[in-house]
């Protein structure tokens, strides 16, 4: 089997809820679905707050350069999901209307919908007909405008799968599939599409599928009315198609026949289709207006880069509370200035650019500036530099797919980063472990007999301080610091002092050249 990712979802035991809306009573898939979301629940279940203190500043450097990554996790809901969440949850339960699978329960639906619908007589057998209302609409921006996670996060707002084994009386055993999301394949053709299809079926239902359909001669004629038929056995809720614009690569038709074949999925099959693609799926979507008016039954979503306004703002401010340097640097208008006009508005750029130079400065200064994003952005986003000054001057048909920084290559910029820190850190240790192993008779180059001879010439026994230098250069002796050893020294020469006061065991202590205690303190706080 060809390995796609396919996006999965829950699989739930149905639960029927009442409706409210006639035309969605006695329909068993509408019923199954979760209750219509209010605006602060949709909100609240798509954010990603991923955990975050501020004392995660204190932490070690090769940790804090990890946390950074947790940052590509952040949602900050904006209008736009819950826009999209409203066109979605309208478009399901819409595209469900004439699909009942039951025929006693559809009987009850349409006629506690339509009133006074004509059911004619008994002997002359008619049934009014329903046609579908499936629509679809198109999600159109540049890539990282964030369409992708928006339209992942929605659907995850629903079951992917939901159980059925019994409604009200009837047996009903099946498994009704409420969302499919697929990419369309590389080479643009519908076989390769309806293959997908089939894939993905079976990595949500553990069928075999694609096994059957797979065969070479086998054409997307063939194998459309196969869809249509899983998708009416399953009760399909809605399909997503992302990376639309790859259609115009197709050998088999071309766009015009990818175009025709998605409208006549929704004619066949009688599912809604949500198409999602950069600004070159315009001329893919618009070249033939009756099909791209069948595909815009809610209105299509055309995105551009973020406008410098209070929504941008917003965002920024959710996102610049994960920072990570050990120094804390506030949100200037500078530097807010400087994170727009690198990023286009572009909120995967944005997020990506931020955890760029914060990698970029852990183990250094540990401060941003706004200098500083410009500079990473000039080292570390170069290649996106002409394609984004395209589409920031209004060309919204610029080549900018697939040339924004993917997750792989934030991977290398990491591994680079922790090398960086790592060695650093090793070279220290080395250093350390060298000063350590140096002779004690070597009097300049030995710390610990510095620190005895600092103790002596302060008014300790020479033996005694020769004893503390060693227990506090051992305590200290993997992370070397030669101001906290003495530190470390003095308070154990004090503190056994004070506690052998009274006793014979008091250490003896020279009157010559020696120091207050004050005096030492003082000596031991300076940096």
């Amino acid at each position: 089997m060809a390995g796609q990712l396919v996006l999965m979802g829950n699989q739930v035991q149905a639960i029927y809820y009442e409706q409210d809306i006639p035309l969605y009573k006695h329909n068993l898939y509408i019923e199954a679905l979760p209750r219509v979301l209010d605006l602060f629940t949709v909100m609240k279940r798509v954010k990603r707050s991923p955990i975050y203190s501020p004392k995660d500043r204190d932490l070690p450097e090769l940790q804090r350069i990890h946390r950074v990554q947790t940052i590509a996790n952040f949602i900050e809901p904006l209008p736009f999901h819950v826009d999209l969440e409203t066109r979605l949850s309208r478009m399901i339960r819409q595209g469900y209307v004439a699909r009942n699978p039951l025929k006693a329960e559809w009987v009850k639906q349409m006629r506690s919908g339509f009133q006074g619908l004509d059911w004619g007589n008994d002997d002359d057998q008619y049934e009014p007909i329903i046609r579908s209302s499936a629509t679809g609409f198109a999600i159109v921006g540049p890539s990282g405008s964030g369409k992708t996670t928006a339209i992942d996060s929605i659907l995850g707002l629903y079951p992917q799968v939901i159980c059925h084994s019994r409604y009200n009386d009837t047996p009903f055993e099946r498994k009704q599939i409420v969302w499919l999301k697929l990419e369309c394949p590389k080479d643009g053709s519908a076989k390769s599409l309806c293959l997908n299809f089939f894939q993905s079926i079976d990595r949500i239902l553990g069928t075999e599928y694609f096994k059957r359909f797979s065969k070479a001669r086998i054409s997307a004629d063939v194998l459309l009315p196969e869809m249509a038929n899983l998708a009416n056995l399953f009760g399909l809720g809605v399909l997503v198609i992302d990376e639309i614009q790859r259609v115009k690569l197709g050998s088999s038709g071309g766009a015009e026949g990818m175009m025709n074949f998605l409208v006549q999925l929704v004619n066949t099959i009688g599912v809604p289709i949500v198409t999602v693609g950069t600004p070159r799926a315009l001329q893919v979507l618009t070249k033939h207006f009756s099909n791209a008016r069948r595909m815009e039954g809610q209105g299509d979503i055309v995105k551009s880069n973020y406008l410098k306004d209070e929504e941008w703002d917003y965002f920024i401010d959710r996102l610049w509370q994960y920072q990570y340097t050990k120094i804390e640097t506030p949100l200037t208008s500078a530097i807010s200035k400087a994170l727009y006009e690198e990023s286009f508005g572009i909120i995967d750029l944005a997020v990506k650019l931020y955890m760029l130079v914060q990698w970029e400065v852990i183990g250094k200064e540990e401060k941003i500036t706004a200098s500083l994003i410009r500079e990473v952005a000039n080292t570390s986003l170069r290649l996106v530099k002409n394609a984004l000054k395209k589409i920031k001057e209004g060309d919204y048909l610029a080549d900018s797919d697939d040339i924004f920084p993917s997750m792989v290559e934030m991977e290398k910029y990491l591994k680079k980063t922790t090398e960086r820190v790592f060695l650093q850190g090793k070279n220290n240790t080395i250093q350390n472990q060298q000063i350590a192993s140096d002779s004690i008779d070597d009097y300049d180059s030995s710390p610990q007999m510095n620190i005895a001879q600092w103790l002596i010439d302060g008014g300790v026994e020479p033996t005694f301080a020769q004893q503390c230098a060693k227990e506090a250069f051992v305590k200290n002796k993997t992370d070397f610091n030669l101001q906290l050893a003495m530190k470390d020294a003095f308070q154990l020469a004090n503190n056994t002092s004070n506690s052998n006061e009274d006793s014979n065991m008091q250490p003896k202590r020279k009157k010559k050249n020696s120091l207050d205690k004050e005096t030492m303190k003082k000596i031991l706080e300076e940096d």
